[in-house]
């Protein structure tokens, strides 16, 4: 199955979706600056736990993302041209940063001063660049 974004034209195929979302966990799960653990709370007091105390020996942890396959990913976003670059990061690393998690791609495209067919466009070049990358490694 094809993913959709609302009504608009450009659609990834999941297995590259996937890929790109194990990238952006793997972009986030560098040493800092990168956000605290879901777990842990910003504040200096660190009292925040997201889980039951009746629950901490369980630790729950998400799956760590497979680092080869996001150093191919890692390797095609370094060698984009600046506009799919920063589509590419607005779509998956910065979605929430970027407009794209609460706007869509609409707001991701205006933030970075884009006419949508113009993201799509990029996001279309860089999937296809990464989709590439892949092939050529099977």
């Amino acid at each position: 199955m094809k993913r959709l974004d609302s009504c608009h034209q450009v659609r990834v195929p999941d297995w590259l979706h996937h890929e790109l979302i194990n990238w952006a966990r793997w972009c986030w799960s560098g040493r800092w600056p990168h956000p605290l653990p879901a777990d842990h709370c910003g504040s200096a007091e660190h009292v925040y736990s997201r889980y039951p105390r009746e629950y901490a020996d369980d630790e729950i942890r998400s799956l760590p993302p497979n680092e080869t396959h996001a150093q191919i990913v890692d390797v095609v976003w370094h060698r984009l041209p600046a506009g799919p670059r920063q589509v590419l990061r607005a779509e998956y690393p910065q979605y929430h940063a970027s407009g794209r998690a609460e706007f869509g791609r609409i707001g991701a495209a205006r933030r970075l001063g884009m006419r949508l067919h113009d993201y799509e466009a990029a996001l279309w070049f860089a999937c296809g660049r990464v989709r590439d990358a892949f092939e050529d490694r099977r």
